[in-house]
C-alpha cells in the first residue's frame, strides 16, 4: 500500500531528524529517544520498514547506552526484521551497529566482530562520510576492546574522517581512543598529550560535552594509574563521574570504569577503607547493570583486603563478585533465548537452516564460555574461602577454621575414640622481637609453622591462634601418643638451626597437652592452655600433660 503525500513528507522529516538524533544521543539521550519514538510512529503509519528499522535501532542504542541490555534485546528483534525487509544501506548500517553493541555487551564477541565489520563495509558502499564516521565510531568499541590487528590503522582513519568532516565531538572521542591506544603501547607522555588535545576540543562544545569529558577524564585516570600517579588518577576518576552524572542517569559502562579507576587509585594510596566504601557505593549506583564491571570492582576490593590480612572481608567481597558473575551468566543466557523467541514472534524470515544453525551454534559456544568462566570463578571463590581460614603470615589454619574443627568434633565425637589437644607457645617471643626486630620475629613464626606441620600427621590440625601461640588437634590420639607427639614438636623447635635466621637466635617452646574421651572440646582447649602456662612456670622448653585435673 502506498503512503499518501502527507505521510511521505512526515517520513522525510523523520528521516532527517533521525540523522541529527543519531549524532547527539550520547550527550542528549532523552531528546534523541523522543525523536526515535516519533520516527517509529511515522514509520508505522507510512508502513516504511527502513524508517521504522532506523528508529528501533536508535532506540536500542540509546537503551544500551543507559544500561538496559534486556530492553535493548526486546527492541532489536523488530529492527532486524525491518532492516531485512528494507535492504536500505543506512538502516543496514544502523542495525549492524546495534547488533555489534548487543553482542559485545552480552559476551558474544565473535558475533560482535561480525556485526562491526558489516557495519563499516556497508557504510563504505555509500558516499556519506557522516554515515561512515558513525559506522566506525560504533565499531570502535568492538575493534578496540578485542584488539584487532588493524585497530591502530582503523583509528587513524576515523580521526582523519572526523577532522575532514569538521565533526568536533567525534574528533574528541577519537582522540580519547587514540590516547588509550598510546597508553597501551607504553607512551605515557604521548597518551596524556592526546587526552589534552581531546579535552580542548570537547570543552569548546559546551553544554553538549559532558559525556565526552567524562570519557576523556576516565581515560586520563587510567593513564595516570598506569604511570604510577594515583592522586591525579583519583581526581580524574571523580571528575569523570561528575561529568557523567550531570547528564542524569550516567552511562553505566563508562561510570563503572570510572569507579574502577577511583577504587584502584585509593588502593594505590593505601586508603583501603575509603576504596571499599567508594567501590560499594558505585556498585549500588550501577544496580543491576553491567554485572561484569561490578564484579571487577568487588574483586579489586577483595584483593586489597586480602593483601591487608583482612581475609574474611575479602571473602565477603569476592562472594558478592561471584554472585554477580552468576547473575550475568543467567541473564545473558535468558537474553539470548528471549531474543531468539522474539525474532520468531516477529516473523523474521530465518528460512536458511544453515544460518539458523550457525546462530544457535554461536549461542551454544557463548553459553559454554560463560559456563567455563562461572566454574573458574567458583574455583577462585573456593580458594579465597580457604585463604579466609588461613593465617596470612604462616599459612596455618586460623581461629576461624579451628572453631569449625572443634565444633564438628563436638557434634560427631566418638566416645571410644580419644581426642587430644596440644597448646604451644614460643618462649620469650617478645624478647626476640625486641632484640632482633619484628621481621626476624615473623620469620621465626613462619619457620616454626613449617616445623609443626612437618612433625604432625596429615590428619592432625595445626592452627595459629594468635601471636606466637599455636594449637594442635589430634583426632583419635591417646594420651601417650599425644605426649610423644608434643615432645617431638618441642624437640623440632629447640633443635632447629635458628642461627640461620639471625646469629645468636635460639628458640624453644612450652607445650600443654590434654587427652580425653567424650569431653567438650572447649574444655580441652582451656585445660591445654592452663598446662601450657604450667610448663612455662616450671622453666619453659618442656611439655606438661599432668598439671591440673583432666577432663572427664
Amino acid at each position: 500500500m502506498r503512503a499518501d503525500p502527507e505521510e511521505q513528507t512526515d517520513a522525510v522529516a523523520a528521516w532527517a531528524q533521525l540523522d541529527q538524533a543519531r549524532a547527539a544521543y550520547h550527550e542528549d539521550p532523552t531528546g534523541a529517544m523522543a525523536v526515535a519514538l516519533r520516527a517509529e510512529r511515522v514509520g508505522n503509519e507510512a508502513d516504511d520498514p527502513a524508517l521504522r528499522g532506523r528508529a528501533l535501532a536508535l532506540q536500542t542504542l540509546i537503551t544500551i547506552h543507559g544500561g538496559g541490555l534486556r530492553a535493548g534485546f526486546a527492541l532489536a528483534a523488530g529492527a532486524e526484521v525491518d532492516a531485512e525487509a528494507a535492504q536500505h544501506p543506512v538502516t543496514t548500517v544502523e542495525v549492524a551497529a546495534m547488533g555489534a553493541h548487543l553482542a559485545f555487551f552480552s559476551g558474544s564477541f565473535r558475533e560482535a566482530l561480525r556485526h562491526a565489520e558489516r557495519c563499516v563495509a556497508v557504510a563504505d558502499t555509500t558516499d556519506d562520510d557522516v554515515l561512515r564516521i558513525f559506522a566506525r565510531r560504533q565499531s570502535c568499541m568492538v575493534f578496540g576492546n578485542l584488539d584487532v590487528p588493524e585497530w591502530p590503522a582503523r583509528l587513524d582513519e576515523l580521526l582523519a574522517l572526523t577532522m575532514g568532516a569538521g565533526d568536533r565531538w567525534e574528533e574528541a572521542i577519537s582522540r580519547n581512543d587514540l590516547a588509550h591506544l598510546t597508553m597501551v603501547r607504553g607512551d605515557d607522555a604521548g597518551a596524556l598529550a592526546e587526552v589534552a588535545r581531546g579535552m580542548a576540543v570537547a570543552e569548546a562544545l559546551a553544554p553538549r560535552n559532558r559525556f565526552a569529558l567524562g570519557v576523556l577524564s576516565c581515560t586520563r585516570a587510567d593513564i595516570h594509574l598506569a604511570g604510577g600517579r594515583p592522586m591525579e588518577a583519583l581526581g580524574d576518576a571523580r571528575g569523570a563521574m561528575a561529568h557523567l552524572c550531570a547528564q542524569g542517569e550516567p552511562n553505566p559502562y563508562i561510570f563503572g570504569m570510572s569507579v574502577c579507576a577511583e577504587v584502584r587509585a585509593l588502593l594505590a594510596l593505601e586508603r583501603v577503607d575509603e576504596a571499599s566504601a567508594s567501590g560499594r557505593a558505585g556498585v549500588a549506583r550501577l544496580h543491576r547493570t553491567v554485572p561484569q564491571i561490578r564484579a571487577m570492582i568487588l574483586q579489586d576490593i577483595s584483593a586489597a583486603l586480602r593483601a591487608g590480612g583482612r581475609a574474611e572481608e575479602a571473602y565477603d567481597a569476592l562472594a558478592e563478585a561471584a554472585e554477580l558473575e552468576r547473575l550475568a551468566f543467567r541473564e545473558l543466557t535468558e537474553l539470548h533465548r528471549d531474543f531468539e523467541r522474539a525474532v520468531a514472534e516477529h516473523g523474521v524470515a530465518r528460512t536458511e537452516a544453515d544460518a539458523l544453525a550457525a546462530k544457535n551454534l554461536e549461542l551454544e559456544r557463548t553459553v559454554a564460555q560463560l559456563a567455563d568462566a562461572h566454574r573458574e570463578l567458583e574455583e577462585l571463590q573456593g580458594r579465597l574461602r580457604e585463604q579466609a581460614e588461613r593465617d596470612w603470615l604462616t599459612g596455618l589454619f586460623n581461629r576461624r577454621y579451628l572453631a569449625g574443627v572443634l565444633e564438628r568434633a563436638d557434634a560427631h565425637g566418638d566416645d571410644d575414640a580419644p581426642l587430644s589437644v596440644a597448646a604451644l607457645d614460643l618462649d620469650h617471643f617478645k624478647a626476640i622481637n625486641d632484640r632482633f626486630g619484628h621481621e626476624v620475629g615473623d620469620q621465626v613464626l613462619a619457620r616454626a609453622a613449617r616445623l609443626l606441620e612437618a612433625t604432625v600427621r596429615a590428619t592432625d590440625v595445626v592452627a595459629r591462634t594468635g601471636g606466637e601461640e599455636f594449637v594442635v588437634v589430634m583426632l583419635g590420639t591417646s594420651a601417650a601418643d599425644a605426649v610423644a607427639c608434643a615432645e617431638r614438636l618441642r624437640a623440632a623447635i629447640a633443635d632447629a638451626p635458628w642461627h640461620a635466621v639471625a646469629p645468636g637466635l635460639e628458640i624453644t617452646a612450652s607445650i600443654g597437652v590434654v587427652s580425653a574421651h567424650a569431653t567438650r572440646t572447649d574444655e580441652l582447649v582451656r585445660l591445654a592452655d592452663r598446662r601450657l602456662y604450667a610448663a612455662k612456670e616450671a622453666g619453659r622448653n618442656r611439655v606438661d600433660a599432668t598439671s591440673f585435673a583432666a577432663a572427664a
